[in-house]
């Protein structure tokens, strides 16, 4: 992808002076290893911030540019290279320190000297025209004597120093002793002072430049020196002052004239200028600061999508500033921030999302005719780093509005297209909606947090991640039963089912089956009719059809998963409290009380909201007691294609046609053991399928009936038994699971 969408390494790392330091064989020589290990290791926040570099003594550092003495007749070709801030973080030192082992009372001092002062004018002349400062440092075998007392140190010291052509203040003594982390951080903080003063001098010279130029063909160096202002200070570890330069950078950045051929770079820089003055407002305990300035640079940039076949880049870059927004956020909050529940990093990562969603959605528009795909070298050839950040290969340096070659434009936007295509986007997608989910969980807004979740197992089927979406779902699916959102419900459903055919997952599949199959389910008849259809299938041990909308080579995966069910028998148990089913039960004591010598009567009456009848093949009332279970099951063996006997129905037809509930009745005498006691149904439960084949018991707790729709209610009144072969009022059927 293009420059757009990123944020460089350099940009995001927090800017330390470079510190080089030579002289040192860290290889061979124990005494220098030990010195090197004492700047570079346990760099805890109390030492200096600096970043230190180990160099050859005849190391080529970066050529000095010569330096412009007009910008009368210059032209800017871009904003910012994309070299520069690496050059000045890892390559261009603020201070070059050589080490030399000389003692003070060195035998042959003045060769020693000579050769000291080789070394410095070595590294002088490979920084030819930069201000880096040099200091030397000597490595000596004792600790120095007291300032005053050793005069033959402060003689050979003035010596060195001219010899070398450095001050003073440039030269220091190094003694490898056991305090030699003590002489290190001192060594430190004095190079710290001359790196501070080295970035305060490049500062100052950028800002010079400001005097040279014009806003009319100037525009874009006005952008370009406050940004290197800024990033000097940051070196220089002034934050304050950065910021400032940032700012005005910033609205230089706004003054350009704009058009499609420069709308990326401008928007790339804007977003780094940007991420710069959110990151240091945080820093600084500003957060109202920082919201206030994304929001500006969102309602800028938000409708300037640049070139319209390739507006997808708008939406990814997009993305990208609401993501790193909500990074830095959540960043300032782990450091002490405090967040509400309306304001927090959430809202940020959930926006990311949705603009990555909708670049997914522009990609599908534009970048799908399979006759204009270009090869992978074509697509080297039209991408690729460029000189300035954001500019396009093929036309590096143009700032005219129009592009210079239409053919190479042509082909460039459609190497653009193809590297898109190639892009898996749901994987992008993810990440945003769990960072969002992780934050509006911790901020307890729990529908935002549901929404998210329903969108990250839609992104894990489109991503082929068949299980994930699986599980995401099922959790999610609870809470729309409760508030009855029977649309996104059954959207929910469809999508679970569709993932739970292709990982073969029957328990799951004929869980969402039942559902969808329901009064309550918002799909067609037609589409109720294929699922039921699909769910027979499936409960006769056979293989489901697929369902519409696959692609094909996960259909065939799927197939070969669905064999393996064939080979053995598949037995589960659905919990049915809390699901919307296509079946209903409840059970009732037909008394309220029963003398020791008469009969208990239960009755249980069944209802189901499918297209087609349906065959059950077992029924079962389970009570506290277990010894009266073996009293009140009912078995249907004529299989669940069998159809109806026809007239009146037999009382162990299990055959539910739709939308006519039926009664079944069961009695037995009481136990001795429970004069004098209650007896309550703790459950009930009905079989689907046949053992040898594919079996699904169905439970529901108690008498049935308190699905999430009905909760459970007090006592109920006494039924009467309902008369054989007379219609069943479902309303007026009483849950009564206690006697």
């Amino acid at each position: 992808m293009s420059w757009a969408s990123e944020l460089p390494g350099e940009l995001v790392c927090k800017p330390l002076g470079l510190i080089a330091l030579t002289g040192l064989d860290t290889t061979y020589n124990a005494v220098h290893k030990a010195i090197w290990d004492s700047f570079c290791n346990n760099r805890r926040s109390d030492r200096v911030p600096l970043q230190f570099t180990v160099c050859k003594a005849d190391h080529e550092y970066p050529k000095c540019k010569q330096k412009r003495s007009s910008y009368e007749w210059y032209i800017p070709k871009g904003i910012l290279k994309t070299y520069w801030m690496h050059k000045h973080l890892q390559e261009v030192p603020a201070v070059v320190v050589v080490f030399f082992d000389l003692d003070w009372d060195e035998p042959l001092w003045k060769e020693r000297q000579m050769e000291c002062s080789t070394r410095v004018e070595i590294v002088r002349n490979s920084l030819q025209g930069r201000n880096t400062k040099i200091a030397v440092v000597l490595i000596q075998k004792n600790a120095p004597l007291p300032p005053g007392e050793d005069m033959m140190a402060a003689e050979r010291a003035v010596s060195l120093c001219s010899t070398c052509d450095i001050s003073a203040k440039s030269l220091y003594v190094l003694p490898h002793t056991d305090h030699l982390i003590g002489y290190t951080m001192r060594l430190e903080n004095a190079f710290y002072e001359q790196a501070q003063a080295y970035y305060h001098q490049e500062a100052r010279k950028v800002k010079s430049h400001k005097d040279f130029l014009n806003k009319t063909t100037h525009q874009l160096l006005f952008v370009r020196h406050q940004f290197k202002s800024a990033f000097f200070n940051e070196l220089k570890q002034d934050s304050h002052t950065a910021i400032k330069h940032y700012k005005q950078a910033y609205g230089y950045i706004l003054d350009l004239r704009m058009h499609d051929t420069n709308m990326l770079e401008i928007k790339t820089v804007a977003g780094f200028i940007n991420y710069k003055i959110c990151r240091l407002s945080f820093q600084h305990n500003a957060p109202l600061d920082a919201i206030a300035q994304f929001r500006k640079h969102i309602d800028f940039f938000k409708l300037k999508a640049g070139i319209p076949e390739l507006s997808f880049e708008h939406s990814a870059w997009m993305s990208k500033q609401f993501q790193v927004f909500g990074d830095l956020f959540d960043e300032a909050i782990k450091l002490g921030l405090t967040a509400i529940q309306t304001q927090h990093p959430g809202f940020y990562f959930q926006q990311a999302a949705n603009h990555a969603i909708f670049r997914k959605k522009l990609c599908q528009g534009l970048c799908m005719q399979p006759e204009e795909v270009k090869s992978a070298d074509e697509i080297e050839e039209y991408l690729g780093k460029t000189d300035f950040y954001g500019q396009r290969k093929w036309r590096q340096g143009h700032q005219s509005i129009e592009p210079p070659d239409l053919h190479k434009e042509r082909e460039g936007i459609l190497a653009l297209q193809t590297k898109e295509r190639q892009l898996d986007h749901s994987w992008h997608i993810i990440p945003l909606l769990s960072s969002a989910v992780a934050q509006f969980r911790k901020y307890k807004s729990p529908r935002m947090k549901r929404f998210l979740m329903v969108q990250m197992g839609e992104e894990y089927y489109h991503a082929k991640d068949h299980v994930k979406a699986l599980i995401l779902l099922n959790k999610v699916m609870w809470d729309y039963r409760g508030e009855r959102w029977w649309k996104l419900l059954t959207s929910i459903l469809e999508t679970s089912l569709k993932c739970a055919y292709l990982t073969a997952k029957v328990q799951e599949y004929v869980s969402n089956c039942m559902e969808l199959i329901g009064r309550y389910s918002q799909c067609s008849t037609n589409e109720k009719i294929r699922i039921q259809m699909n769910l027979l299938r499936v409960m006769s041990h056979t293989v489901p059809e697929p369902e519409p909308e696959l692609d094909p080579a996960c259909v065939e995966k799927a197939n070969a998963l669905w064999a393996e069910f064939r080979t053995q028998p598949t037995s589960f148990t659905l919990e049915m409290h809390g699901l919307i089913p296509f079946i209903e039960i409840k059970a009732c004591f037909v008394h309220e009380t029963v003398s020791a010598d008469n009969k208990i009567i239960v009755e249980v009456c069944l209802r189901v909201g499918c297209p087609f009848p349906v065959r059950l093949s077992k029924l079962l009332v389970h009570f506290t007691n277990q010894k009266y279970n073996s009293h009140c099951v009912l078995t249907d063996g004529r299989g669940i294609d069998a159809k109806s006997d026809g007239g009146v129905d037999s009382p162990s037809d299990l055959y539910l046609k739709p939308e006519e509930p039926r009664v079944f009745s069961f009695a037995f005498v009481p136990c001795s053991d429970d004069v004098g006691e209650q007896i309550e149904i703790s459950a009930l439960a009905v079989e689907m399928g046949s053992e040898s084949g594919c079996s699904a018991m169905l439970r529901w707790t108690g008498g049935g009936g308190e699905n999430i729709l009905q909760p459970v209610g007090p006592a109920k009144p006494v039924i009467r038994p309902t008369p054989s072969g007379q219609p069943v009022d479902w309303a007026a059927f009483i849950v009564n699971p206690v006697v």
